[in-house]
């Protein structure tokens, strides 16, 4: 940039023009006083020509012009003033002499001022190109057609620093050199591929900024063609796209590893779909894969219809229910189903009509609206008519899936239970069979030796009270003897009572497997082996274990025996509840004295005249009960060392529990 002027300069500058002006008028107004006044016949005004070049110095053009005009008035003025009359060649000679002076002076001196204005505008032009690309935040640069760098801008060095003519060096190639080493090959392969074709072009690459660093940049560039249309030189300008080009980068590895994850997961799908399809097909359960859109539609309708509650209406509307699971379409189905209905082939089982199920309780509808609200997933049992004409009996499973059209879709698993349910059947007569038998043995051979173990203890009874019947006959009486024959009747009534009292321990305390046993598992099988008596009673049956709970002592076929004998108490209590509150609670917890077994019925409950009498051996509230169940049952759970009590609830039923102590340790059976 120029440098700024100071005061004292400029005022130097002001006080030299002022003396050339002055001068100028002085010498003006001297020639022209010579020419006028001196009678000297010569070209004075010729003179007039030093007065331009002061004009020059002190005013410029304006003034050179002004001082031309102004000088050749005076010569044509003092040539009149002086000739007047007496004008010839020679005077008129001169006077033309001096005014084409006058002129070619002033033509020169403008001439000279206008180039000197050229030359000083060229300059500043040239500075402030020099600025501008000095400042811009790009590097520019000029190379030779052949590609050789001959400038750049001081911007090189601000971002590389090293001076301007290292990257100048090497005969104009060494900017090459600051370019990351592993593209300097590549860059100047194509740095040399894109000079040779004369097009403009643009390319990218990292460059070794002052801190060691590299930064992407954009290099791009234009020929500049002479008229013939050769490349006179190359303009070009480098430009830092570091951060916009490692945000390309970092999408572009973004979305690389995006499609890699989507590749993956298509794949993985790919997988999951031909695992589901072979589990699909080669299971031995018969699953079918359902439409159930349009059953989701009609039950909503029914539940309008029915001002909330669809199960009631449908109720009370067979035909809106057909309708309701008539809307059901079967999508897929696998080989174990098309053998389970007895299909000719899968299409053929796809195409059937008509319901799946032939039940229609409430408790079937309310399973439908359960699956289609997706509040939980079905499981029961049913009976399925297939296509040859059988009713076969099915356990099975419904749960909603993920339709990718946004249909209802659902799941269902069917296992062929007909035989296993038969032979069931089979297997529990006769196991009822044994059982009776069993009791009759067991019944005949108690009887046998209790009639054994009795009948001297009760013949001695006899015996001694005839003695003492005797004595009191006698006149006067003998009272000592008829006391002692009645204290040996006692005596033998207490011996037949331990006998008695020895038998029943007998039975409760007999051959034991007694082992620490978990509690909560002992329920849940007891309860399993009763499935059949709760169904029988229409009866739900909800266990509830507490987490870790410590074993317990016992033994566990008679500890079974007791909850199967408690929980089957509690269903024949509730023959007279209504079905759908029939439900057994049993619940197990620990407690400071030990396990504790609560068995909750929601049946009439018991009477309270009867309550503290349940447990006496004999008492039955059941007609034609033994009496002997409960009180077995307590002499059972007493003999573990545990306690066996009844309450009735305060709403309905009673809850039978007995609580056993906690095992000290050894392993859980």
């Amino acid at each position: 940039m120029p440098r700024a002027e100071g005061p004292t300069a400029m005022s130097r500058g002001r006080f030299a023009r002022f003396i050339s002006a002055g001068a100028a008028f002085a010498l003006a107004a001297a020639v022209f006083a010579f020419d006028t006044f001196s009678g000297y016949e010569s070209a004075i005004a010729v003179l007039y020509a030093l007065v331009l070049v002061l004009g020059a110095v002190a005013g410029g053009r304006l003034f050179v012009l002004a001082a031309a005009i102004v000088c050749g008035s005076l010569a044509i003025v003092s040539f009149l003033a002086t000739h007047v009359g007496a004008i010839d060649a020679g005077n008129t000679g001169r006077l033309l002499v001096a005014l084409v002076a006058i002129a070619l002076t002033a033509a020169l001196l403008l001439s000279r001022l206008s180039l000197h204005q050229t030359r000083s505008a060229l300059a500043d032009s040239e500075q402030n190109l020099r600025i501008m690309a000095d400042t811009v935040p790009q590097i520019l640069w000029q190379a030779l057609p052949d590609g050789r760098i001959v400038y750049l801008s001081r911007r090189w060095t601000q971002m590389t620093g090293a001076p301007i003519a290292d990257g100048l060096a090497a005969d104009g190639l060494a900017f090459l050199d600051w370019f990351h080493p592993e593209e300097r090959s590549t860059a100047i392969e194509q740095w040399t591929e894109l000079i040779r074709e004369g097009e403009p072009f643009e390319f990218y690459r990292r460059l070794r900024v002052a801190d060691g660093s590299y930064r992407w940049l954009q290099l791009s560039a234009s020929p500049l063609r002479a008229e013939t249309g050769e490349i006179v030189k190359w303009a070009g300008v480098a430009t830092d796209i570091d951060e916009e080009m490692r945000a390309q980068l970092a999408v572009r590895a973004t979305n690389q590893t995006l499609e890699a994850r989507v590749a993956e997961r298509t794949a993985e799908l790919a997988r999951s779909e031909r695992r589901y399809r072979s589990a699909f097909e080669q299971s031995h359960v018969a699953m079918l894969e359902l439409d159930i859109t349009g059953v989701a539609e009609a039950l909503a309708d029914a539940r309008v219809a029915g001002n909330g509650d669809g199960t009631g209406y449908l109720m009370a509307h067979p035909e809106e229910f057909d309708r309701c699971v008539g809307a059901l379409r079967m999508l897929d189905a696998n080989r174990a189903a098309v053998q389970l209905f007895g299909a000719r082939d899968r299409e053929a089982l796809l195409a059937r009509k008509g319901r799946l199920m032939r039940s229609r309780t409430r408790e079937d509808i309310d399973r439908y609206y359960a699956l289609v609200e997706r509040r939980e997933t079905i499981e029961a049992e049913a009976e399925l008519p297939v296509m040859d004409g059988r009713v076969v009996k099915v356990l099975f499973g419904v749960s909603q899936i993920a339709a990718p059209d946004g249909r209802c879709h659902a799941l269902v698993g069917m296992v062929d239970v007909t035989a296993r349910d038969r032979a069931q059947e089979l297997l529990l007569a006769a196991q009822e069979e044994l059982a009776r038998a069993n009791r009759a043995a067991t019944l005949g051979a108690l009887s046998a030796s209790i009639a054994h173990e009795l009948n001297q203890p009760i013949g001695a009874v006899m015996m001694d009270a005839q003695t003492a019947a005797r004595w009191l006959e006698r006149d006067p009486p003998d009272l000592g003897s008829a006391k002692r024959a009645l204290a040996r009747v006692a005596g033998n009534a207490e011996r037949a009572s331990g006998i008695l009292r020895r038998t029943r321990e007998q039975l409760v305390k007999g051959r034991r497997a007694v082992a620490p046993l978990d509690l909560g598992e002992v329920v849940r099988s007891a309860v399993a082996l009763v499935d059949r008596e709760l169904k029988g009673g229409r009866t739900q049956a909800e266990v509830r274990v507490a987490p870790g709970l410590p074993p317990v002592e016992a033994d566990r076929i008679e500890l079974q025996q007791v909850i199967l004998n408690l929980v089957v108490n509690a269903v024949q209590a509730m023959c007279d509840t209504p079905v759908g509150e029939r439900v057994v609670t049993i619940d197990v917890a620990g407690g400071e004295r030990g396990v504790t077994v609560e068995i909750e019925d929601r049946g009439s409950g018991i009477d309270p005249e009867h309550i503290n009498r349940l447990f006496d051996a004999f008492f039955t509230t059941k007609p034609g009960g033994m009496g002997i169940g409960l009180q077995i049952c307590r002499a059972t759970i007493e003999s573990f060392g545990g306690t066996l009590d009844v309450r009735n609830n305060e709403t309905a039923g009673a809850t039978f529990s007995f609580t056993l102590p906690a095992h000290d340790g050894g392993d859980v059976r």
